[in-house]
């Protein structure tokens, strides 16, 4: 089980560009690197996430970290200057809200596996 993951934490980059992806391979992670993840949603670290996954078991993994540890809340419908102000809103993905304006932290999913990507 792999993920995709484009993530922006704290504070957007100053120099406008979007932080490159990060592999993670679910079945070799270690106690502390899940814990690392479980507690970046929990602490409200990340401001903006996009995640690809390999399978449904790993898209069922990101889910449950954005709805359990990130208390996200997913949206149907996302404001239209949400998503022109949004660094990695991308139609078509699912979006889980953390908090409330202007503090929100925006989860974003692609709802289908996409195993060709992680070859």
């Amino acid at each position: 089980m792999k993920l995709r993951i484009v993530m922006i934490d704290w504070e957007y980059p100053q120099n406008g560009q979007v932080p490159g992806p990060e592999i993670l391979d679910l079945a070799s992670m270690g106690q502390n690197e899940l814990m690392a993840w479980y507690l970046a949603f929990a602490n409200g670290v990340i401001i903006e996430l996009k995640a690809e996954g390999d399978s449904e078991e790993a898209l069922q993994f990101i889910r449950g970290l954005a709805l359990g540890a990130g208390s996200g809340k997913l949206m149907d419908v996302l404001p239209e200057e949400e998503k022109e102000r949004l660094w990695l809103y991308e139609e078509g993905y699912e979006c889980y809200v953390q908090g409330s304006d202007p503090n929100a932290a925006y989860f974003f999913v692609n709802p289908y596996p996409q195993p060709d990507t992680f070859l």
